[in-house]
């Protein structure tokens, strides 16, 4: 909501009584200063600002001010290699969440308030602003003022926060993880506490006593909102199952399909997309979306790119192929998207489950299992000749990485594509390792990864090179020499056993539901549902919290 339809509406004077509410976090905070346009520079640059109002869900009013960073002028107001925004990535979260479930641990969630006002200016710029809207009766006419400390909306304020956050992960005596720098970490008389930040979102997991003092030393550092267990994270519910692993579900997402598109009439598929098809990009003398529909495509896309990554990885391969038409779609694309969103909303309680295998009694002994499944389908693509590169990798048998994506260059052969699919699973793989080795974890080698072509696992064990091989020395060679240092071992799996084929294709019915048990559980939707099956998950129904932190 803008500023004048806050404050020109039904709860005006409410909202006026929030505006003044801002202010007073600014000055707390000590954001800035007054400074008269007379004083300034001849040529300063002095950007203006612009409101957030939003009415939660409890009928609480917030607003936030924030700067219209688009305005700044790199080099004078910002240095362009300090604009990034570190957070942890999907990877971590989840292999952080199955060490929960491993150990029996807790997770808890604290949100640091007005989080980007505590990042200080570091690079020596200074920054001018307009007087707020609402702020005017606070300031001498004719004034701007001088930012003191970072604000919303500003390109650096981000970074700016991070730092900040780091210094204070050190006076909590945390270490932070080379593989992911928004992972910190501390052994306490044994016992491994773990923290992950997502901007302002600190999400602590570990033992309940080791969880609640972390907390209490992060409120000492900033003032903080106490989301406590955490029962909500990137944008996911996490609920609890019986099987006692969790589960990720975006049902808020989902309705947002119900509400912004055309669905309701469609039949229900069993499938995200057509069995065997392949979207192709338009060609001259097609009809397009209009502007309007291509928008619409784009929104539900980048909502469907999300969901994908977090909890519904079953519909990763068929997001992908939508995604490649977001500057020119059909009305064939916009079809699909709409049979993906049925798909999804017809088994809303599916969603990503992390179940792992094994338990694990929280000591530096134990010896994680990674393992890793790789496909590809051969020059899927009819346009460009392509192929498609799918993967999984399961950390003690819980799913931590996927991935569909079209590889970058036209492989020759159909041992070049599985080789090429298999290397970037192995990437991962080695990932996953670096983020429990960072933390004086240990990983059991060899790992193994399994591909289901034999010249591609043949090519990885042993050191020939010939014929049609020798352009792909690169890439072969990265693989033997895991193969030759005992990190990986290369092994070939039956076609019809690989579940990472799911990434690769749209596959018929039968075959979709075999591979995705791997990420999804046993289900419900399942033909045949056997929740102890395969990590199945099924819902707490005793009405007890859902939260992991329980």
């Amino acid at each position: 909501m803008t500023y004048n339809e806050a404050i020109n509406g039904p709860d005006g004077e409410r909202w006026k009584a929030e505006v003044e509410n801002e202010y007073q976090r600014m000055v707390k905070c000590k954001v800035f200063e007054p400074v008269l346009i007379a004083n300034l520079p001849q040529g300063t640059k002095i950007i203006d600002s612009v409101w957030a109002m939003k009415k939660k869900s409890n009928g609480t009013l917030r607003s936030r001010i924030n700067a219209r960073g688009f305005k700044q002028v790199e080099g004078q107001h910002y240095n362009g290699t300090t604009i990034s925004s570190p957070v942890t990535n999907a990877a971590t979260i989840r292999i952080v969440l199955i060490l929960m479930v491993m150990a029996q641990m807790i997770a808890h969630v604290v949100d640091v308030k007005g989080a980007f006002l505590h990042g200080d200016f570091e690079d020596g710029e200074k920054i001018h602003m307009k007087i707020p809207r609402g702020f005017e009766m606070h300031f001498p006419e004719r004034s701007v003022v001088l930012l003191l400390k970072c604000l919303y909306g500003l390109k650096q304020a981000a970074k700016a926060f991070w730092r900040k956050l780091l210094r204070a992960a050190q006076a909590m005596r945390l270490s932070r993880s080379h593989a992911d720098p928004c992972l910190y970490f501390k052994w306490v008389e044994g016992r491994l506490v773990m923290m992950m930040s997502w901007i302002d979102d600190n999400a602590i997991v570990g033992k309940e006593c080791d969880v609640l003092e972390l907390k209490e030393e992060l409120k000492k550092q900033f003032e903080c909102d106490d989301c406590g267990p955490m029962d909500e994270y990137v944008g996911c519910t996490i609920e609890k199952c019986e099987t006692g692993g969790i589960k990720f579900l975006q049902k808020v997402l989902l309705q947002s399909y119900w509400d912004e598109f055309d669905i309701k009439g469609l039949k229900k598929f069993n499938t995200p997309a057509t069995p065997g098809t392949v979207l192709k990009k338009p060609m001259d003398g097609d009809v397009l979306l209009t502007p309007e529909k291509q928008t619409l495509y784009c929104s539900g896309v980048g909502k469907a790119m999300h969901m994908m990554q977090y909890s519904r990885p079953d519909t990763y391969n068929t997001v992908r192929d939508l995604a490649r038409h977001m500057t020119s779609a059909m009305q064939t694309h916009m079809d699909a998207m709409l049979r993906l969103m049925k798909y999804v909303s017809d088994t809303k309680e599916r969603g990503l489950v992390l179940n792992p295998t094994r338990s694990w009694d929280g000591t530096k002994d134990h010896e994680f299992l990674i393992s890793g499944r790789s496909d590809s389908d051969y020059a899927k693509d009819t346009q460009t000749r392509k192929s498609i590169s799918g993967y999984r990798v399961l950390l003690e048998g819980a799913p931590v990485m996927f991935k569909s994506s079209t590889q970058k260059s036209v492989a020759l052969s159909v041992c070049e594509a599985e080789q090429s699919a298999g290397v970037l699973c192995a990437q991962d793989m080695l990932y996953c390792k670096n983020v429990l080795e960072s933390m004086g974890l240990k990983v059991k080698l060899p790992m193994l990864l399994e591909m289901d072509n034999k010249g591609a696992v043949d090519l990885a064990n042993n050191w020939s090179v010939g014929g049609r091989t020798r352009h792909v020395d690169v890439r072969q060679c990265f693989l033997r020499e895991l193969k030759e240092s005992k990190i990986m071992d290369i092994r070939w799996v039956k076609g019809t056993e690989n579940d990472a084929d799911v990434f690769t294709k749209n596959l018929d019915g039968p075959a979709f539901e075999k591979c995705i048990k791997t990420l999804v559980g046993n289900d419900v939707y399942m033909k045949s549902s056997d929740p102890t099956e395969l990590g199945g998950c099924q819902e707490v129904s005793d009405g007890t919290q859902k939260g992991t932190g329980i």
